[in-house]
This record gives C-alpha cells, sequence and structure tokens, in this order.
C-alpha cells in the first residue's frame, strides 16, 4: 500500500513539475513575443517619423539593435536580413552611398521582412507585416527623392545652358560639372561612365588657360550626344529633362565653334 501511495504521489508531482514547466515556457514565450512586439512597435515608430531629423548615430544604433537580434539566427531567411542591415549600416556611414542604393537595401530588406511575416508567431505575424511594407514605402520614397533632387539639378543645368554663357561664372560651372561627374562616375551603366569622362574633360578644359573655343566646343558637343542618348534610355521622368540637356550641350557647342 505505501508503495503504491509512493508511486501515485511521484505520478502527481512528476505532473505537476510538467505543468510547472509548461506555464513557465508558455509564460516565456509570451513575453519574448510582447519584447518583439515592443522592439518593432518601436522601429515602426522611428520609421514613420521624419527621417531627415534622425541621426546618422540614432540610425545605426537601431541597425545595431536589430542586426544584433537577427544574425544569430538559424533560418537563411532572417541571415540574410541581418546581412542586408550590415550593408545598410556600412551604406550610411560611408557617406558615399547614393539614395538610390540606400533605397534598393531598404526596399530587399521590407520585402524580405514581409516574406517571413507568414512564418512568424502569429501575434506578431502582422507587425512583421506591416514594418515590412513600411520599410519597403521608405526604400520607394528615398529614391523618388533623390530622383526628384536630381532632375532638379539638371533644369538648374539648362537653365544656365540657356543663359548668356558670357556671364557664367567659371567657378560655377565647375562646381556643377563636379557634382554631375561625381553622381555617374560610380555608376555601372557604360554610357553614363562615357559622360562622365567627358564632364571630367570639360572641366580639365575649363580650367587651363591655353584652352580654345574649339576645345570645349567639341567636348561640349560629345557630351550633347551622349546625354540626349541617354535620355532617350532613361526611366520615366528623366527622358525629358535629359534630352532637352543633350539638345542644349550640342548647340552650346556648336555656337562656341561659330
Amino acid at each position: 500500500m505505501a508503495t503504491r501511495a509512493e508511486d501515485q504521489s511521484k505520478r502527481s508531482a512528476n505532473k505537476q513539475d510538467t505543468n510547472t514547466k509548461a506555464s513557465q515556457k508558455n509564460g516565456a514565450d509570451a513575453q519574448g513575443n510582447n519584447d518583439w512586439s515592443q522592439k518593432l512597435e518601436t522601429l515602426q515608430s522611428a520609421l514613420n517619423s521624419d527621417l531627415s531629423t534622425l541621426s546618422s548615430e540614432d540610425a545605426n544604433g537601431l541597425i545595431d539593435e536589430w542586426y544584433n537580434l537577427l544574425h544569430k539566427a538559424k533560418e537563411p531567411e532572417i541571415k540574410e536580413i541581418a546581412n542586408q542591415l550590415k550593408q545598410l549600416k556600412q551604406h550610411l556611414k560611408s557617406n558615399k552611398a547614393t539614395g538610390h542604393e540606400i533605397s534598393e537595401v531598404l526596399i530587399e530588406i521590407g520585402e524580405q521582412t514581409a516574406n517571413i511575416a507568414s512564418e512568424a508567431e502569429k501575434e506578431i505575424r502582422t507587425p512583421v507585416r506591416k514594418l515590412g511594407k513600411q520599410l519597403t514605402k521608405v526604400g520607394n520614397s528615398l529614391g523618388k527623392a533623390e530622383d526628384h533632387e536630381e532632375i532638379e539639378e539638371i533644369d538648374a543645368v539648362v537653365e544656365t545652358l540657356e543663359e548668356d554663357l558670357a556671364q557664367v561664372d567659371t567657378g560655377a560651372a565647375v562646381g556643377s560639372i563636379d557634382k554631375w561627374y561625381n553622381l555617374l562616375h560610380k555608376l555601372d551603366d557604360e554610357n553614363l561612365q562615357e559622360i562622365a569622362t567627358g564632364l571630367k574633360e570639360l572641366k580639365q578644359a575649363l580650367n587651363r588657360k591655353t584652352s580654345k573655343a574649339s576645345d570645349i566646343s567639341n567636348i561640349l558637343e560629345k557630351l550633347g550626344e551622349q546625354t540626349a542618348q541617354a535620355g532617350q534610355e532613361a526611366k520615366r521622368g528623366f527622358k525629358g529633362p535629359l534630352q532637352r540637356l543633350g539638345k542644349l550641350l550640342s548647340r552650346t557647342g556648336k555656337s562656341l565653334a561659330e
């Protein structure tokens, strides 16, 4: 009898211990999901704010926090997001990355985040999906903002070429050339790199006191042809401004040759 009672007591104790552990595990899981939800809300709040007011230190801090959370994960999809975060931080720290380069990484992270949402715990599935969409949205808006800025710069060059070039300050002209060269020479597009090379030649000709009008004329005409060609192949929004710029460069070159 004593043995039977002891067995029942042990079984009861084991059952209670199992229930306690299960309860603790569920509690830990719930707490973990709650922590994730809070972190997701913090990140979404940052993305919803005016990002121009976000300091590089704060941005890198957010990236570090998420990288540390994700890079130890076993799932390849999550590891890939961590790798993209690392690349994003490198872009931000370099101060050389274009808005489009940062935009592409953000869009990639956003798409990957949205894709893993379906595999996430039920409690955080929706916040993860929303975060993915928000990252993609920020990436797209950043790319559009840089597009708008570049189009404005093209228009500014067009306005300069439409003025009396004799009144144009050489220093201002060289500054404009530098902007375009810095933008184009880093790109993979071979045609745009050729334009960058032409801009470099134009700058050298403008700075050289012995340059003749014919030297500058030839460079401008060639740049005009290349720019107009680039305009034909450019994406929407850039076609018109680039083609106008190309025509004006060619026309300016011809006028100098007269």
